[in-house]
């Protein structure tokens, strides 16, 4: 099913004013403008829901990767080392450093504005307009909104914790772009869990959301698109599912020293000791989601081969973000593949019709996909090779591609997926050359003879549309969704929660293997069965398992940049060593000896990034810590 006319489109701008020239009256920092005061916006139900449809702006949007304008887009790829941008704003972020002065990834006073626009809302807002009138708000309807405001303010210091830490609880309507205007001081990460946990828990048990946009009818699975983005219980037990499982893991749970060293004012102390119950009721709000939503018809997406009973994984993890599916918990259809100039043209190689391509996975990234037999190709069985050049066959469009360089081979259908490679032709041929394939090399028509070029000699695959070619009467947009929570991201939170209270419980494995079956690869089972290898019942290798497996599965969806600081493992020589930034040579030659420096099949230091401990939070701007006498800063800032 395309997405075509879906709630950001038809939802929230049927809550707009339309072509009134009223939008001041949405700006937070003033509630009267003109002639109309808050009282007045509220006697009105469009204005009123001009108001409430305002607050859908504090949702933090991941699918636009490498065009990033702010901290609500997805500056976070390039950030953590996933992906080389050139054209992005984050582009030199880690490479030259950032300060509390001049840190320009912040969400913390626009969020609040946010927090500020749903409370005045759930303060103000009632029932209005007259059966006979064209808008009305029913009481049924208000009830809904309000506990979806209740979900936003929630959402609003989910997406601040997770980046800034524990940050202050407004309690009273005022310019809260700047809270300390009461200078309320920082709460404690127990003491903020509580009470956005609280806020969450009566969302979840009140009647007021429908539990899902899926619904099941005599076998039947239909979607209410035309509500896709207004939050459900669904939706709400995912948010509170992921808050678990940040406040569980060891940057807020007595892993980050220096943060618990950090005290308020008053001496209090803002991070805690470790605590495995958090682990405990973690694993609990995350399988309480998984049962609910598996009940509401949610699954993991697949697509099957003409016979209907065989897999075809490629396919699988394609048409995942083509359409809007059962796997989805929550989407938007705000993504910037939509726009031809956007991402589709920044991805696609310059030499395709007059593209840019700017955007591709770093080596760091294609060393993490695993090989088809589902080892990583550090193990010695795995059969991986980087030695020669040899023919392979492109699954996307079916050609054998000649002249690919064998670390690209037998690689798992993510793989093929999210990675464009060298010599890889494309998924539409060019009408005008049926011999094209992609050349990052200093000769190519995609190499850095321009600054159209992705410096690491890779494009990023994942997310395009295989029927876009920008030319003729072909298909040049796109609509698809924009996914904000899915169901293997917390199949796989799942499994980590239930690794870290007891390591031999078998749903890890289980869970694991749901994500890796799905991608067309042998689980930890099958492995363990025919004596590939053999990680089931040890802590530590489950947990890298899991790790690694959120890298592939869940690659350039924002979600990187923040596992890999909860978990605490970025410093040099960790599992996410946050220097390390290379690829392959693209000043070199494809035809001189492998691995020699004429030769673009070699690895190549592409920026010397930098990594300090205090990186594991972002900064509070320091104008907020200079307007405030109860504000204390994040370690190391």
């Amino acid at each position: 099913m395309k997405i075509r006319k879906i709630l950001y489109v038809t939802f929230v701008a049927g809550l707009s004013l339309g072509a009134i020239s009223c939008s001041d009256y949405l700006d937070v920092s003033k509630e009267i403008t003109q002639n109309l005061s808050i009282e007045e916006v509220f006697e009105n139900p469009t204005y009123t829901k001009s108001w409430y449809a305002n607050i859908y702006n504090s949702i933090s949007e991941y699918s636009e990767t490498g065009s990033e304008s702010n901290a609500f887009k997805n500056p976070w790829s390039n950030m953590c080392g996933e992906i080389s941008s050139q054209k992005g704003p984050s582009k030199d972020v880690m490479t030259s450093g950032y300060t509390a002065g001049n840190a320009s990834f912040l969400r913390w006073a626009t969020l609040y504005k946010y927090i500020r626009q749903a409370m005045i809302f759930l303060e103000k807002g009632k029932p209005v307009g007259n059966a006979s009138d064209k808008v009305v708000i029913t009481p049924e309807e208000m009830a809904r909104m309000k506990d979806e405001a209740r979900f936003f303010i929630a959402y609003s210091y989910v997406s601040i914790f997770e980046l800034h830490g524990p940050c202050p609880i407004v309690t009273e309507i005022e310019d809260a772009a700047y809270p300390h205007i009461k200078d309320y001081a920082r709460p404690s990460v127990d003491e903020f869990t509580s009470y956005v946990d609280s806020l969450l828990q009566g969302v979840i048990e009140g009647s007021n959301l429908p539990n899902s946009v899926v619904s099941q009818s005599n076998g039947v699975t239909s979607y209410n698109l035309n509500e896709m983005v207004r939050p459900t219980k669904v939706a709400a037990m995912a948010l509170r599912a992921k808050l678990w499982m940040f406040v569980a893991s060891p940057l807020f749970n007595g892993g980050y020293e220096e943060a618990m060293k950090l005290t308020d004012t008053e001496g209090k102390r803002l991070f805690p000791d470790y605590n495995p119950e958090k682990w405990k009721m973690a694993k609990q709000h995350v399988k309480e989601l998984i049962d609910f939503a598996e009940a509401q018809g949610h699954k993991l997406y697949k697509v099957y081969k003409t016979d209907n009973v065989t897999l075809d994984p490629d396919q699988s993890v394609y048409k995942l973000f083509q359409c809007f599916n059962d796997e989805i918990l929550w989407a938007t259809s705000n993504n910037s593949y939509s726009d031809q100039y956007k991402m589709e043209m920044r991805t696609t190689p310059r030499d395709i019709y007059s593209c840019y391509g700017t955007v591709g996975p770093t080596q760091e990234s294609v060393d993490q996909f695993f090989m088809n037999n589902g080892l990583s190709i550090g193990d010695a069985n795995s059969g991986y090779k980087e030695d020669n050049l040899v023919s392979l066959q492109n699954v996307i469009n079916g050609r054998t591609d000649t002249k690919v360089f064998n670390m690209y081979a037998n690689r798992e259908p993510r793989f093929y997926a999210d990675v464009i490679y060298q010599g890889k032709s494309w998924h539409i041929q060019p009408t005008d050359n049926a011999n094209y394939y992609v050349d990052f090399s200093k000769a190519g028509g995609a190499g850095p003879a321009s600054s159209d070029t992705p410096l690491v000699g890779y494009l990023l695959g994942k997310f395009k549309n295989r029927t876009i070619l920008n030319t003729g009467s072909y298909v040049q947009k796109f609509s698809r969704p924009s996914i904000l929570f899915r169901l293997a991201d917390f199949y796989l939170y799942y499994a980590e929660a239930c690794n870290e209270v007891d390591p031999n419980d078998p749903d890890i494995i289980t869970y694991i293997d749901k994500v890796r079956e799905r991608a067309g690869i042998p689980g930890y089972m099958e492995l363990a069965n025919g004596g590939k290898t053999n990680i089931i019942g040890d802590q530590i290798l489950q947990r890298k398992a899991i790790q690694r497996e959120r890298f592939v599965e869940l690659y350039c969806e924002g979600q990187r940049y923040f596992d890999i600081r909860r978990w605490m493992i970025c410093e040099p020589g960790n599992e996410a060593d946050q220097t390390k930034f290379s690829g392959m040579n693209e000043y070199g030659d494809p035809t001189k000896t492998i691995g020699t420096n004429e030769s673009y099949y070699r690895r190549t230091v592409i920026e010397k990034r930098v990594w300090r401990k205090e990186m594991y939070l972002y900064p509070i701007h320091q104008n907020v810590i200079n307007q405030s006498k109860l504000m204390v800063q994040n370690p190391g800032w």
